[in-house]
């Protein structure tokens, strides 16, 4: 299996054992447990050992399979000393391994592939993204075994939930605490989750299922893609690099009703400054980015985007949310993680449980992004303290 030994977790030995007496494995887990990247390792490992073996990796959305999981398999491939690129086919994004076995990568936005040919083995990543329907077509073409592991920030009407009740489910729970390769800072930032609020403690900290309290916007609905009649479109960025993602939302303004619109363009990890160009360079639209990072404004300026730092005056941060409050929001069904963080983007709580006004910095790149466009396009001229006039209050 290649000359580097990959370290493992407890998620690993699970798979493992489970593996022999069930056919669905629910893999429940919070922040940063390692179960992603364990669940895949194991993968590898099941089909080296098994020749002509089919295995299924999905995700809801393309970009965000990409961003993730495909770059865990390459990223254990490349460690195990077994990557080839003239294996991976990146159009169809299927890898055949040495022994016939292979791996295909695709998204439920694939109808196609979704009621597709059989394979062996499934894995379902962040598999609550998914509908019941979308999960039953792909167990039902599965003829061994299908994993699925998601944070259980749902109700227990959840399909998830009835799942897990099943006898063939294997359910197991794992936290960051599970995962002992992560470094201090990580951990700190998870545990400080305890007291800024405690349902994202329950579920990405404790791994528990929870709804979540405190939700900083609630005025938000899904559409299949902005209105052409909303010309008004500009380009929220926010910069990330290792821990934190690079990202880019669309967003569409119609203040003549009050309506936002917003469109994913690229949400990813490891991102550098010519792969923000690259994303960038098909878009023609004014790009509104943080302003912390002036060498990167230059860098992408001097390629030819239009950037715009968002301006921070005091105050600007509640300023843009209050603002967002008022609008209604359209969020694209395709994306994702601006979906995934407008459902976790939540006000601090204080000792005595109450909720404060200070979002908790977790869950608010994309929030961010869209924040900088909102606030620079309908408040950013403003000059010294903002009031409720400013805000259309």
């Amino acid at each position: 299996m290649g000359k580097v030994r990959v370290q493992t977790t407890n998620v690993f030995q699970r798979l493992e054992e489970a593996s022999r007496d069930f056919s669905v494995i629910s893999a429940q887990g919070g922040s940063r447990s390692g179960k992603t990247y364990n669940i895949v390792l194991w993968l590898v490992q099941r089909l080296l050992l098994n020749q002509e073996t089919s295995c299924s990796i999905v995700r809801a959305t393309l970009p965000a399979l990409k961003g993730s999981v495909l770059r865990d398999f390459k990223d254990i491939l490349l460690r195990m000393e077994l990557w080839d690129d003239s294996a991976f086919n990146k159009s169809d994004l299927i890898y055949t391994l040495p022994n016939k076995s292979w791996f295909e990568f695709f998204s439920t936005d694939s109808e196609e592939k979704l009621r597709g040919r059989k394979r062996d083995i499934l894995f379902v990543n962040e598999a609550n993204e998914l509908t019941f329907i979308e999960w039953q077509q792909l167990q039902m073409r599965t003829t061994q075994l299908a994993i699925l592991d998601y944070n259980p920030s749902f109700t227990d009407e959840h399909w998830i939930s009835k799942l897990n009740k099943d006898e063939k489910t294997f359910h197991f729970i794992t936290t960051y605490k599970d995962n002992p390769f992560l470094e201090q800072r990580i951990i700190e930032q998870i545990e400080a989750l305890k007291d800024k609020n405690r349902s994202l403690w329950t579920i990405y900290g404790q791994g528990q299922q929870s709804m979540v309290d405190g939700l900083v916007f609630t005025n938000w609905d899904l559409v299949e893609q902005i209105p052409p009649s909303v010309r008004k479109r500009y380009i929220g960025l926010d910069f990330g690099f290792s821990n934190h993602p690079s990202a880019a939302v669309l967003v569409g303004l119609d203040t003549d009703t009050g309506e936002i619109y917003l469109h994913e363009l690229f949400y990813a990890t490891h991102m550098l400054t010519d792969d923000l160009i690259d994303a960038l360079a098909p878009y023609r639209e004014e790009i509104v980015s943080e302003s912390a990072d002036p060498r990167m404004i230059a860098e992408l300026r001097n390629a030819g985007l239009w950037v715009t730092p968002v301006s921070k005056p005091a105050g600007s941060v509640q300023a843009g949310i209050t603002k967002m409050q008022t609008l209604d929001i359209h969020i694209t069904q395709s994306s994702h993680n601006v979906i995934r963080e407008i459902k976790n983007y939540v006000w601090e709580q204080n000792k005595d449980g109450g909720f404060v006004n200070q979002p908790v910095k977790d869950f608010d790149h994309a929030m961010d992004a869209v924040r900088y466009v909102v606030y620079e396009k309908t408040l950013g001229r403003n000059v010294g303290p903002i009031s409720k006039d400013d805000l259309g209050l």
